[in-house]
């Protein structure tokens, strides 16, 4: 079967890849549910295609069945298919499979994927925009070229996501599990190489959420759109790219509990936008851009370049055997209080060869961001659309640096650092931009 997609609340798409998992009561004597799965995804990250291939969904209803054990059900693809997690934006959803099973909880999922190493290409569904002589699990870079991504070596198991999902008879239970695509690919240091490391979460599937567009100039610069709490991303997306003009720069953030968020614009050498307490109700799409399709329209988002630019880098280590999914994260907080989230990414401490072949894991791995000096402009939102930006001069340049080590089923440790730059930097050709450098060491976190 060729890609099975569906469009949520129209033609436009959701964000961060996700699987749709849905449990439908059958209402027979034998009180059993349909488990349905499916995938959508998240902003480009710098790639033009993030290609996975999708062997199998395997799900259990204890929370601690080990992969090997028992309880287990399988959804088997018909061959093992690959998707461009980057087709999957805005709403756009990758149906997968379904499975009949008892009436009762799900506690367990795990996702699947083929090895690049083992897989039999002569089974593979392969995307028809990629080239089948590459591995089934590969990227291509916005700047050219492309590179295989290695997967780790549990992958053959399944990577594990923990949910409780009940498969009620005569009732439907809705499911959605985010692959984030930008986290999800990691580079091995300098080695060139790239790992896929699946970064999987389980949310509600829910209709609210937020729609609108940005300025067609943008939509090449890789702006990223999201919708955050307290720092926290619930929802992020890139903006279509279409010579339709009528959907050229249009977003939507869907999939997004009720509640009030901050809505961010971020872009490498932009000025951060942000669109402060924006109320999403309950079942409704929030439009901002009432008339996307008039040239001009002042309720599109329009980011300012930057005119001063800091990098902030540094390294983490952690002599642990085994290593906890490690990320580094830049926060900015607003005078008025708030905490965005502008840029992130998750850090490998594989080493390898001069042939790419992984050789064992390292005590340290860097990290390197080029942020915007200059302030955000903020504004609160307005039912009309028509937002008032002012630059937040009290903050500018001023950005935390969060790393954070995530072990398997524990809690997550933070360090923390600031990242000050000075508005008033004058570079030369040799250094351009002023450098803050943090280093974190997490040797005594706890091991996964």
């Amino acid at each position: 079967m060729r890609k099975g997609k569906t469009y949520i609340q129209s033609a436009l798409a959701v964000t961060c890849a996700a699987l749709f998992v849905a449990a439908c009561g059958g209402g027979d004597s034998a009180a059993t549910g349909t488990l349905r799965t499916a995938m959508t995804d998240a902003p480009s990250c710098g790639y033009d295609n993030v290609f996975v291939t999708v062997d199998r969904i395997r799900v259990n209803s204890s929370a601690t069945a080990s992969p090997d054990g028992g309880g287990w059900s399988e959804i088997v693809l018909d061959q093992p298919r690959q998707i461009d997690l980057l087709d999957l934006q805005n709403g756009v959803i990758e149906e997968l499979g379904e499975i009949t099973l008892p009436v009762g909880r799900i506690q367990q999922v795990r996702f699947v994927l083929v090895d690049n190493a083992t897989a039999d290409p002569t089974n593979i569904d392969f995307d028809p925009d990629a080239d089948p002589t590459r591995a089934p699990n590969h990227v291509v870079f916005s700047a050219g070229g492309f590179e295989d991504l290695k997967t780790p070596s549990g992958q053959q198991s399944g990577v594990k996501i923990n949910v409780g999902i009940d498969v009620a008879e005569g009732q439907v239970a809705d499911l959605l599990i985010d692959f984030d695509a930008c986290k999800s690919v990691v580079e091995a240091g300098n080695s060139g190489n790239y790992l896929l490391k699946p970064v999987l979460t389980a949310i509600p599937r829910l209709s609210s959420g937020v729609r609108g567009s940005v300025a067609d100039a943008l939509v090449p610069e890789g702006v990223s759109i999201s919708l955050q709490q307290d720092g926290e991303v619930v929802r992020a997306t890139a903006p279509i790219e279409s010579t339709d003009l009528a959907a050229n720069g249009r977003f939507v953030l869907s999939q997004v509990p009720p509640g009030t968020y901050d809505l961010v614009f971020t872009a490498s050498g932009f000025i951060t936008k942000v669109v402060t307490d924006v109320v999403v109700p309950e079942g409704q799409l929030v439009n901002l851009d009432f008339d996307s399709v008039t040239a001009g329209d002042q309720n599109e988002i329009a980011l300012l370049p930057a005119t001063v630019e800091g990098d902030a880098v540094g390294t983490v280590t952690n002599t642990d055997d085994v290593k906890p999914a490690t990320f580094v994260e830049i926060t900015q907080t607003l005078t008025e209080g708030a905490t965005v989230l502008i840029n992130s990414a998750q850090l490998s401490f594989e080493t390898f060869d001069s042939g790419g072949v992984m050789t064992g894991m390292g005590d340290t791995a860097g990290y390197s961001f080029t942020l915007p000096v200059d302030a955000p402009q903020v504004a609160p939102y307005t039912a009309t659309g028509v937002f008032n930006f002012s630059a937040d001069s009290g903050v500018e340049g001023e950005y935390t640096v969060m790393a954070i080590a995530e072990p398997v089923d524990l809690t997550p440790v933070v360090q923390m650092a600031a990242a000050n730059f000075n508005p008033e930097f004058v570079g030369t050709t040799d250094s351009p931009r002023e450098v803050i450098t943090n280093n974190f060491d997490f040797s005594s976190a706890p091991a996964p």
